[in-house]
């Protein structure tokens, strides 16, 4: 039963108390306080309540109780296999019943709101239990159609929509444009009614994947800030940025692979979640080990048991492998299984960063009549594309060709030698070479050497000194380095 004060709080937000009363909702005393509970309901069994205070934004969720989708069992209608019934997903069940009000039954709200800032960059390095309630529902989300994404018009909620959109494919999902002064669908209805809400959802726009647009056409974006490598020097010279592909070459022996552990456990340690393929290293012992003296800062022999214990914590939550089957080594991965596997880490475990080491390893399957130039052009374009599709940075590191008579001209190889094409330079966002001028000495060579307008960093080249009892890298000195 809904309580007097709570009929008149869902009235005065102009929805109905019929739906309310429909969709289960219904007022609970406890702690001192009329609550209006929200049944969260999946194929027919209450799986958990959010209380609100309507005196106050105050709520609480069932202990214990698992994120999930409100509405749920209306995306079990065959109808949302269809473009034509679209399922609507809003930041709160408020816009999810205005939707439903106005003509919309396919609504759903995400459980737990909108997060301050898109997950790939977010101090929590978009870890999957904010969005464990999609995994949850995969099954019925895969069935459906066409979303259209009616979160609120905010920082926050543009950062969920970019969220959701690569957690559920850029090609399903449309956005909204909401009338001046209206941030949501809830203030849609209270302002221009049912009408106005239909036709807000009416005039959605898919996302933009291929052909001609107009600067409309495309839904905000949280801003490129990008995040810290962890550099001992010029660390803003490059930076983690979703959506954008990164390419690392050097000679081989030049700490191409030691840098990036070094770089991967400063990310992990922000929270960042990480999808490596190593084909080269082996992943245990050898990357394992590499990875846990990054973390702890030491060597195997001096990390203490409790370092130890909280670095392979975070590995475990943040630190996905792609490797062949376990006991079938002889399977080679091509690009395309590479890809698909990588994205179940981005949908399940919330993982926002795809390292490939080295290239040459994958199984390349070349199309007939292909060159290799052909061929490397089209991969770099799938991985661009995956990139911009799942909002995850993708870093490739590519050997370079045997030296040639580029070597007499040049002691470090660019962009423009690596092996397979010169499209690793021309399509790259951010190109990285490594080098080892003298491998007697400690000191490797770190030379950004491309950075694509508009993206954070510049070109730069560091010197970086190898600490082998501390695991880690510290200023080569770079006082006369430009």
């Amino acid at each position: 039963m809904i309580a007097t004060q709570h009929a008149n709080w869902i009235a005065g937000r102009k929805l109905s108390l019929e739906l309310a009363v429909e969709k289960g909702l219904f007022t609970k005393s406890g702690k001192g306080a009329n609550w209006l509970a929200i049944p969260y309901v999946e194929h027919g069994q209450v799986v958990n309540h959010k209380y609100r205070l309507t005196g106050e934004k105050r709520h609480m969720m069932d202990p214990g109780a698992p994120l999930a989708l409100w509405n749920h069992d209306a995306l079990l209608d065959e109808r949302v296999t269809s473009p034509d019934h679209p399922a609507i997903i809003t930041e709160g069940e408020w816009d999810a019943l205005a939707a439903i009000q106005s003509g919309f039954p396919f609504a759903v709200s995400v459980p737990n709101g909108a997060p301050k800032e898109e997950t790939a960059l977010a101090d929590d390095g978009g870890d999957a239990e904010r969005y464990r309630f999609i995994w949850r529902a995969q099954a019925v989300l895969d069935r459906v159609a066409r979303f259209i994404l009616a979160v609120d018009n905010d920082p926050p909620g543009i950062a969920l929509a970019a969220d959701l959109a690569r957690r559920l494919g850029p090609e399903r999902c449309m956005f909204v444009r909401y009338p001046e002064g209206c941030k949501d669908l809830g203030e849609v209805l209270d302002r221009q009614g049912e009408v106005g809400v239909a036709n807000v959802l009416r005039a959605a726009k898919p996302y933009p994947v291929k052909g001609i647009y107009r600067f409309s056409d495309f839904p905000d974006r949280p801003p490129l800030t990008g995040r810290s490598l962890g550099l001992p020097a010029r660390d803003d010279c490059i930076r983690f940025v979703p959506e954008t592909l990164t390419i690392w070459t050097g000679f081989a022996g030049g700490g191409k692979t030691s840098l990036l552990v070094f770089i991967l456990a400063n990310l992990i340690r922000q929270g960042v979640t990480v999808t490596v393929g190593s084909f080269e290293t082996i992943p245990r012992p050898v990357l394992h080990t590499k990875m846990i003296e990054a973390l702890c800062r030491s060597t195997m022999v001096n990390i203490k048991p409790k370092d130890r214990q909280w670095a392979e914590e975070l590995l475990e939550k943040h630190f996905f492998i792609l490797a062949q089957t376990i006991g079938d080594e002889d399977d080679e991965l091509t690009l395309e299984e590479i890809l698909e596997r990588a994205r179940v880490t981005i949908v399940r475990d919330g993982s926002s960063l795809l390292l490939l080491d080295p290239w040459n390893e994958l199984e390349h399957k070349r199309r007939p009549d292909e060159g290799e130039h052909d061929y490397t052009g089209r991969a770099i374009r799938m991985l661009k594309s995956f990139a911009r599709n799942y909002g995850a940075a993708v870093w490739v590191v590519a050997h370079p060709k045997k030296p040639g008579e580029w070597a007499a001209k040049a002691s470090a190889p660019g962009l423009y030698e690596v092996s397979g094409s010169a499209h690793w330079a021309n399509k790259a966002d951010y190109g990285v070479v490594i080098h080892r001028p003298d491998k007697k000495k400690p000191i490797t060579e770190m030379s950004v050497t491309k950075v694509r307008m508009g993206l954070p960093g510049y070109e730069w080249s560091i010197k970086l000194e190898w600490r082998w009892f501390t695991a880690e890298y510290a200023d080569g000195g770079n006082d006369d380095v430009e």
